[in-house]
């Protein structure tokens, strides 16, 4: 086989030419510099969070403070002593001297009138639908009841 010779294709002038120390001390402090304010600007944005986290920790201890004296206050005021000596004293009130029963010529309702969630957990209350007792439980106790007499 025969080999050819090529000559080497010369080099493009603006590859060869070298670039100055200056230019690469300028580039490099510029990046230098760059880099030095960007962690400046992170932690003075870190430092700026960090003070509102602790002002709004403040504002919510200050509030959950005014919450608690606000629920002492109501229940101080709610409560049945200071209600009768407010109702004595200010709005000049006193107990009823004479009773009145009133007869009502109504038979008493078969069932619970009240709703069942305002019912003491204790009772077994008949849900509105009318299912009665095979929907009242789990689904497994009424399985259980099925199948076991």
């Amino acid at each position: 086989m025969a080999l050819l010779h090529r000559p080497a294709l010369p080099f493009p002038r603006s590859f060869g030419r070298r670039v100055s120390g200056k230019l690469l001390a300028a580039l490099a402090a510029a990046f230098v510099i760059g880099v030095a304010v960007l962690q400046v600007n992170q932690f003075s944005r870190a430092t700026s969070t960090s003070y509102e986290i602790d002002a709004l920790n403040r504002e919510r201890a200050a509030k959950q403070a005014r919450n608690y004296e606000l629920e002492a206050e109501v229940a101080q005021l709610s409560s049945l002593g200071r209600v009768e000596w407010d109702a004595r004293t200010r709005l000049h009130l006193v107990p009823a001297e004479r009773r009145l029963y009133i007869d009502v010529n109504q038979p008493v309702p078969d069932r619970q009138t009240l709703p069942t969630r305002f019912l003491p957990s204790g009772t077994d209350a008949e849900p509105a639908d009318g299912a009665g007792a095979s929907a009242r439980g789990p689904w497994w106790e009424r399985i259980l009841a099925t199948l076991l007499p």
